[in-house]
């Protein structure tokens, strides 16, 4: 890439090979903050196996839409049925908490791995890859996203 593009392709090289490996890291970091809010929900309601289960909540986390659903609501629905309402209720929220996580720990991750692409970016990236190109729209998405940033920026640039 440096013969073809000189210093500015060895540059982009950097911003993807530095932006994959922060996706890396918030599809990892995201995947335990998720196991642990399931966790703690699994904990407080009483769950037999807790700690099991949240091992397999962060395992699933890496699941488009799904995820961590995969664990708490079969419990949730195990905890109506013999009649701990409160225990569902709560893991139910502890459940929807990290759902919602996913939303926001996994950009916040990516975004402050280093580089200077802004968090909105990394976001949109991560969002708009997730609906388009599923698992693997978690990498190309932002990665794509942040080269095209840097180019944008470079070439907006006055000339040095």
């Amino acid at each position: 890439l440096g013969r073809l593009a000189g210093a500015r392709g060895e540059r982009l090289l950097g911003v993807a090979a530095q932006t994959v490996r922060n996706v890396v890291y918030g599809v990892l970091g995201t995947a335990l903050v998720q196991g642990f809010i399931v966790l703690v929900g699994l904990l407080i309601a009483g769950v037999p196996n807790a700690i099991l289960l949240g091992f397999f909540a962060a395992m699933a986390s890496p699941i488009p839409v799904v995820g961590p659903a995969i664990v708490w609501v079969p419990a949730a629905l195990w905890l109506i049925a013999i009649g701990n309402t409160t225990g569902a209720i709560v893991l139910g929220a502890a459940g929807i908490a990290a759902s919602f996580a996913d939303n926001f720990v996994r950009p916040a991750l990516i975004a402050r791995g280093g580089g200077d692409t802004p968090i909105a970016i990394v976001f949109l990236g991560v969002m708009g890859g997730l609906f388009a190109f599923g698992f693997l729209g978690l990498f190309l998405g932002p990665t794509l996203l942040a080269l095209a940033f840097t180019l944008l920026k470079e070439w907006t640039q006055p000339a040095a």
